[in-house]
Formats: C-alpha cells, structure tokens, sequence
C-alpha cells in the first residue's frame, strides 16, 4: 500500500507540472488555421510613389469564402476539446456484507475502460487514478492533413466588371497537430448504490501549420503577372504559423447511482458536469458547461462482463466556438482472461448533433479575359452541408491486478470511421488504486 501511495504521489506531480501555459504565438490557438488562411495570404504591394492601385489585399476572403475554413476549425476544435478519456471508475467494485463485517467484491472483473458499468465502489471506498493519452490527429474526412486540405480564395468584388476578378489563390493547408492528456481522478462510494467522481484533466496542444499558397491566373492570363503576385513575382509562396498551450482542461464532475441491482450487475443512470475551466482559446476546454445524462446496463456471463452505455449531452454556449448537442453510446465487454488480467473492447460512437458537414465537390468557376473572352474551370472544393457529424472509435485493452488493490491499464483508442478530424489511434496508459 505504501509503494501505490509512492506510485500515486509521483503520477500526481508529474501531471501537475504540465499545466504551466508554454504560450509561443501571439494568435490564440482556437484562431491559428482561420487566421493563418484568411489573413496571412498577402500579395506583393506595388512599389512606394509607383502611382498602382494595391492588390495586395484582393483576397482577403468575404464572409461566404470564410466558410469553409471556419467549419474546419469549429470542426477540429470542438473535437480537441471534447476528445473521450477514460472513464473515473475504479476497477473494483464491492459491496458491505454485514453479516460478516467485511466488503466483498461483486465481480472479478476490472471493469471497462472507456465505458462505465452498473457497479459501484461501495460505501465508504475510495479509487483514485491517472490516465494518460496521446493523440495526433492526422486527417480530415479521409483526407492526410500532411498531403493538403484545399481551400479557394476568391478575389474581392470591385466595382465594375474587371477580368482580373476571375482570379483565385488555391490554399492548401498541411498541419501537424497533437495533444496530450493526463487526467487524475478519484471516485468515492457514498453507499452501496451511489457513486460521486471527479476527474481533472491537464491538457497540452501543439500545433504546427503551413499553408501554401498559389495564384491561379484564370483571368488575368499567365502574361499579366504585373497585377497579382507574391513577392519577387513569384505566384507560390508559403505561410506558416505554430503555437503550443498546457494547462488545466474542462473539470469533470460525475454522480452514478445504481437503481437495479443483479448478480454482478445491473441498471444506473449516471450524470455528468462538464465545468468550462479550461483556457477555450487555446483549445484545452469548450469554453461552454455541459450536462450528460448516461443509462447504464451490465452484467456477467461467465467470464464476460457485457455493458452499455446510452447518454445525451446537452451543451451551453461557448464565446469561442459552437459546441453542439450531443448523442452517444458505449457498447462492449470485459473478458476475465485470469484473475489478475481482465481484457476488455468497446465501441464509442458519438453523434454531434447538427454539427454541420464539408464535403468536396465538384464546382465551376467562370471568369473573363482581359479581352472579354468568357471562359470556366472547375476544382474540387470543400462545400458545407447541414447534418449530424457521426464519429466511431474502438477501444480495445486490459486490466492488470499488480497486488492488493492496485491496477495498471493500458488501452488504445482506434478510428473506425472518417468523419470530422481524426486520431487515427491514441495509446493510454494508467493506474488506480482502491481504498
């Protein structure tokens, strides 16, 4: 008992040096890719005293050519902020016989890892744990972030009619993006049936991105390169900008009480509080509270511990971006392999609600010559649509009993699908300890 104490104590301190901000850009992080693609593009100037109008601003893009990049980035952090980590309970369950004056364990399995069981600790017993995850998200909608997300930059309305109009800059933004999370939690069994948990998570965000940008003369013509142009005349040129953040994420607070009970299982509703106490501009919260209610169903089937998971999240506002309503679900099961290892899959799926979607189409753009010659072109570009974003994970992993009441886990977390901003796959290692 005296080395998990150690053990605790160490992964306390260790977590609890990361919240120090490492702020290294002055654009907030929630900002950097909206920022980086609709207002770093700049062209040339003319020359001072040359008498030329300036282009260099030409296309700063409207409000319907911010659309596109703005979903992305509501996209992209809204998923940072609200990515799933493990769940706060502990491992054991037990419950008071009073004939004997003793706890007794309700189950020999370790229980879930990202999904929640019926059991609870047990009166008067108290878990507490850390996890940690890594997650590098490395694609868009099926899309390599490191090969180019596109984006068309149309050139501003003028008055007049004027060919150069017809113009476009092709953005195409390649970004490496990761975050790290350590959540320390403790779960206490207020009776038999009734569990209160907190988990706080210390987040850190690193982001790197470089959009490179190219001028497509579709009205101008390649001739006229005297009108819209990068420096040295150039009509490619890249844009970069990084940042990195740590501190201390959205708090979670968590109430479980277990209303049916069965051997080794049973039915509770659970609810939890998400609290906006992370920094929303750097992407370590939501900026906005929310409330989830869970229903929770688990049994035992010999060596199996099958268990669902249906809740609803309601969200409030958020100043920095919209987070939406959610739907999810949690279905799985533990496999008590021996008595020390329990092995466990379950499939997380989560549907945010209204989210908007960005599809690429195909879309045509018609232009004029300088000598009114009318002429099209069509790119493939990224259109929004309405709908629900349905996100997919499988989270596969194990339990280990090291002695006592002292366990270790190691799980990852696996994109089924391709919706939204993926992590492909995001190790997570951790421990927890009952009292």
């Amino acid at each position: 008992m005296s080395r998990a104490l150690r053990l605790f104590r160490a992964g306390c301190v260790l977590a609890l040096l990361s919240p120090v901000p490492a702020m290294a850009q002055d654009v907030p992080l929630s900002q950097l890719l909206v920022q980086l693609i609709q207002a770093d593009i700049r062209l040339e100037p003319p020359p001072a005293g040359s008498g030329f109008p300036s282009h260099e601003a030409h296309f700063l893009p409207g409000v319907d050519q911010t659309l596109a990049p703005f979903l992305f980035n509501q996209q992209l952090v809204g998923q940072l902020a609200t990515f799933p980590i493990g769940s706060p309970t502990g491992g054991f369950a037990f419950t008071f016989d009073a004939a004997s004056g003793t706890f007794q364990r309700t189950t020999d399995s370790f229980g879930p890892a990202f999904a929640d069981r019926s059991l609870t600790n047990g009166r008067g017993k108290f878990t507490v744990g850390t996890n940690f995850q890594y997650s590098k998200y490395s694609s868009f909608e099926g899309k390599q972030l490191d090969d180019g997300i596109k984006f068309y930059l149309s050139h501003q309305d003028l008055p007049g009619e004027l060919f150069f109009e017809g113009d476009v800059i092709e953005a195409s933004l390649r970004a490496d993006i990761s975050s790290a999370t350590t959540t320390i939690f403790g779960n206490y069994g207020i009776t038999d049936k009734l569990d209160l948990a907190v988990a706080i998570p210390i987040v850190s965000v690193q982001m790197d991105a470089t959009v490179d940008a190219n001028i497509i003369r579709l009205g101008s013509g390649q001739e006229t390169t005297n009108l819209h142009f990068f420096p040295g005349g150039s009509a490619s040129k890249s844009f970069a900008s990084a940042g990195d953040a740590a501190g201390i994420g959205d708090v979670l607070l968590r109430a479980k009480y277990r209303f049916a009970s069965m051997a080794g299982g049973g039915l509770a509703a659970g609810i939890d509080l998400r609290l906006p106490t992370g920094d929303a501009d750097n992407l370590l919260g939501t900026g906005a509270a929310g409330a989830t209610l869970t229903l929770i169903g688990s049994t035992t089937r010999g060596k199996l511990g099958p268990h669902f998971n249906i809740g609803y999240t309601a969200s409030g506002e958020s100043d920095i971006v919209n987070i939406p309503n959610e739907f999810n679900y949690r279905f799985g099961t533990e496999y008590v392999a021996t008595p020390r290892m329990t092995l466990n899959a379950d499939l997380l799926g989560r549907t945010l609600m209204d989210a908007g979607r960005l599809e690429l189409q195909s879309v045509t753009r018609r232009f004029a010559s300088a000598a009114g010659v009318a002429g099209s072109r069509t790119f493939d570009e990224y259109v929004a649509r309405s709908g629900s974003l349905n996100l997919l994970n499988l989270a596969l992993g194990g339990k280990f009993n090291v002695g006592g009441n002292f366990l270790l886990n190691a799980n990852v977390l696996f994109a089924v699908n391709n919706a939204g901003v993926i992590a492909r796959f995001t190790p997570v290692i951790g421990f927890d300890y009952t009292f």
